[in-house]
């Protein structure tokens, strides 16, 4: 399908950062580049303005949405705290049969990086990611818990994708929820929230340098 071809090659640019910062996405062009009518042009800009990825100018005109840094730091605190509480709550009193499920996916998931990556080699990941950890926090039976990392989530997505661009954050984040579920299970309480809190500080650290690296190259002048 056109749009989607359209769509994947233009998220791809925009999260490398290969698109100028002040760079107007205009249709007639996109669909030159592109070999396409502007139909397949339009649908894509409107799934990426959409997904977070673009933003309109005071003309009208769609630019890629540069990161913000600053209250990614604040959204990661938030959802820090979150995560601990249902990592320890989850451990102590949680639902077994949710938590054994959990575990069950994620060594398919394991099984499944070890032969056949492609599947999973795609910014998407992140879907998967923000499951395991509303499903942790589900098992916590702390609805409201539950609700507001669902939020959070959904505020940081966008910056989040950054962390799942590299083969070595995905096996890595399959590994470590691997260790988490098993640590909850174990009914180690101390141990899940501090394991917890580690693999998300280093999310925040991977995609806020992620982020910088595509920020400079928005930024960055032409040389010539």
């Amino acid at each position: 399908m056109q749009a989607e071809r359209v769509y994947d090659a233009l998220r791809t640019q925009l999260l490398a950062g290969e698109r100028p910062a002040g760079d107007r996405l205009v249709e007639t062009q996109l669909a030159s580049e592109f070999a396409t009518s502007r139909t397949p042009v339009r649908e894509a800009l409107r799934r990426l303005e959409g997904d977070g990825h673009l933003v309109r100018d005071p003309a009208g005109g769609l630019r890629p949405r540069l990161p913000d840094v600053r209250t990614m730091q604040e959204v990661y605190d938030v959802r820090m705290a979150l995560e601990e509480l249902t990592a320890r709550r989850a451990s102590t009193r949680g639902d077994r049969e949710l938590l054994e499920a959990i575990e069950h996916d994620w060594r398919g998931l394991e099984r499944e990086w070890r032969v056949a990556p492609d599947v999973l080699r795609t910014p998407d990941f992140v879907h998967r990611d923000e499951a395991f950890h509303e499903r942790i926090a589900g098992a916590s039976g702390n609805a409201t818990a539950t609700r507001m990392l669902r939020a959070v989530n959904e505020r940081i997505r966008v910056l989040r994708i950054h962390d799942f661009t590299l083969d070595e954050r995905i096996g890595a984040t399959i590994a470590e929820h691997l260790e988490i579920v098993g640590l909850v299970l174990a009914g180690d309480a101390d141990a899940s929230a501090a394991f917890m809190r580690a693999h998300v500080q280093r999310s925040a650290l991977v995609v806020r340098d992620r982020v910088g690296e595509t920020l400079a190259r928005m930024f960055a002048v032409p040389v010539g």
